[in-house]
């Protein structure tokens, strides 16, 4: 039991210590290109920020919101960032990361779609290529992956965010192990 607490102690120690490297480690950001839609997955008001960012500044002419039933992501939303209704494709049925990808790309193929930005948080991006990489590996669709910008929750080393952290490397090894296909990560 000692050893148990021990090694327990190690591992969080080790992650205090190091959260700037291992939280950046989950962070996938490329350079946008020109395609035919955004996809925001829904989430954190940041994320919409930087679709409507990237909408602005000509990189699509359509955004689509994944869970756009969800606060941060509402077509409501949207349309306050300046994203012209018309332009919008909205998803209503994702629950996680994985049925982001799915039924986003039944979207895509139901709008004859060839390219996608993806946006989500900085932190949750790892876990995002991942899926979205394997769900979409059949399909030709060529997908860019930009992140928003960090935000208090996730960037600091308090206790809260050194957790939540924590929790989304948890997720990250349950996506690795395909374990999204039998429980909502």
């Amino acid at each position: 039991m000692f050893k148990i607490v021990k090694y327990g102690l190690i591992i969080i120690a080790v992650f205090i210590i190091f959260f700037p490297a291992i939280r950046s480690i989950l962070v996938v950001n490329e350079k946008p290109e020109v395609v035919d839609v955004i996809i925001v997955l829904s989430g954190e008001a940041g994320r919409l920020e930087k679709a409507a960012e990237l909408y602005h500044a000509d990189y699509a002419d359509r955004v689509m919101l994944s869970l756009a039933t969800e606060k941060g992501t509402t077509p409501e939303e949207a349309v306050e960032f300046g994203i012209s209704e018309k332009h919008l494709i909205l998803e209503k049925k994702a629950t996680s990361t994985y049925t982001n990808a799915l039924y986003t790309k039944e979207k895509i193929e139901e709008y004859n779609i060839n390219s996608a930005i993806v946006v989500s948080s900085d932190y949750h991006m790892q876990r995002v290529e991942l899926v979205f990489d394997r769900v979409y590996s059949d399909s030709g669709i060529k997908l860019i992956y930009v992140a928003s910008p960090p935000n208090e929750h996730t960037k600091d080393r308090t206790p809260h965010n050194i957790l939540f952290i924590a929790k989304e490397f948890i997720k990250l090894v349950g996506y690795w192990l395909g374990l999204y296909k039998f429980i909502d990560l």
